[in-house]
């Protein structure tokens, strides 16, 4: 199966008593980066309760961090922000990532890309279920 050109993807990679192992990967027609963040219990459904919904209206935005920039805390970080780009519905999705320094060198990323507000009430469903299920992923795209 061919990957859509552009995306953001959530995959349960380490599941734990304590905390859920996450990779996010965002990806556009030119860019692509991804973290690993160490991820609450209820981060996802966290996340997907921010940005169920979206949008309710054109100036309607919404964001959500996961993880932390601060160095003395292992993992990555995420921002995820989700904006309404006219009158008719259009959604601006913008992503910043940067991965752990104790794996990389630093090498924060950012990436946008628009999708529909269908396809993010299919990707809220699906991250969910990743939590609940601890495992698989959670794919939004155009």
């Amino acid at each position: 199966m061919q990957e859509p050109e552009c995306g953001f993807t959530v995959t349960a990679v380490d599941p734990d008593a304590d905390y859920l192992g996450i990779e996010i990967r965002d990806y556009n027609e030119r860019f692509a980066g991804s973290t690993r963040i160490y991820a609450g219990l209820d981060n996802l459904s966290r996340f997907a309760g921010t940005i169920e919904g979206f949008p309710t209206g054109h100036l309607d935005s919404r964001a959500y961090e996961f993880g932390t920039r601060d160095p003395s805390f292992a993992g990555g970080y995420c921002s995820v922000t989700l904006s309404c780009l006219d009158r008719a519905g259009h959604v601006g999705v913008e992503v910043v990532l940067e991965d752990d320094d104790g794996r990389y060198a630093p090498a924060p990323a950012k990436f946008s890309f628009r999708t529909e507000p269908a396809a993010i009430d299919r990707f809220v469903e699906r991250l969910r279920r990743v939590e609940q299920e601890r495992s698989g992923s959670a794919v939004l795209v155009l």
